[in-house]
């Protein structure tokens, strides 16, 4: 395209006038689906629902789950609970991964706090669950050895007897 072409490109846009294919209409309804599917929650509501959470019960978070169908940030802050599961506090991770792009930018470093929480005790779980794997076959072994000792004295017991 040379000057011409990007002048009167240009003279269009500033007039108003639409383009000949649907590139920006295209964006303007992926926006209309993303704030759809993530509310559009002032900072200082994301910490009052958090206060929420973290204040509930058992119940009153199964509750609050099975309501929470079609709001994934919300249902990521009640998964990252701290009494929440490994498999919860994992699914929380995806929700986190997937919707957080789509948040108002200031609200981000605020679910990055649970998406930090989450992973760190992701990554203890997954430590003391090797440390007990290595505690179990540690004790496998020593059953082994104490078996092994068993059998060692009754042999020189019945030795001994002859």
């Amino acid at each position: 395209m040379n000057k011409a072409g990007y002048s009167a490109l240009l003279a269009l846009m500033l007039a108003g006038c639409s383009m000949p294919f649907s590139v920006f209409q295209k964006a303007e309804t992926n926006d209309a689906k993303v704030s759809k599917s993530v509310p559009r929650m002032s900072l200082n509501d994301w910490v009052q629902l958090s206060d929420k959470v973290m204040a509930s019960n058992d119940g009153q978070r199964q509750l609050a789950l099975s309501q929470l169908k079609n709001k994934p940030l919300e249902q990521a802050l009640w998964l990252s609970h701290p009494k929440s599961s490994q498999s919860e506090r994992a699914q929380a991770q995806t929700l986190f991964n997937k919707n957080l792009p789509s948040i108002v930018p200031n609200s981000q470093p605020f679910f990055k706090v649970f998406q930090a929480y989450n992973d760190a005790l992701l990554q203890q779980q997954r430590y003391l669950a090797e440390r007990q794997q290595h505690i179990n076959n540690l004790t496998r072994k020593l059953d082994e050895l104490a078996n092994i000792d068993q059998q060692i004295n009754e042999r020189k017991f019945r030795e001994s007897m002859r």
